[in-house]
């Protein structure tokens, strides 16, 4: 395993629970919540970054 890859993944980690937490508290005040927003955009992309980040760290 590289350390560098492993602070990616970690980093990717981070930044995936920091969106989730923000479309959270995004639905918690909206009328219509998870229909098609940025937060739930930004969520998804997080989401497959992170695992994107884990099959390399999962290739050594």
């Amino acid at each position: 395993m590289n350390i560098k890859t492993l602070y990616v993944v970690i980093a990717e980690a981070e930044r995936f629970l920091r969106i989730a937490k923000e479309a959270k508290a995004w639905e918690a005040k909206s009328e219509f919540p998870f229909y098609g927003s940025k937060q739930t955009a930004a969520t998804r992309r997080a989401s497959m970054d992170l695992t994107r980040a884990l099959a390399v760290l999962r290739k050594w």
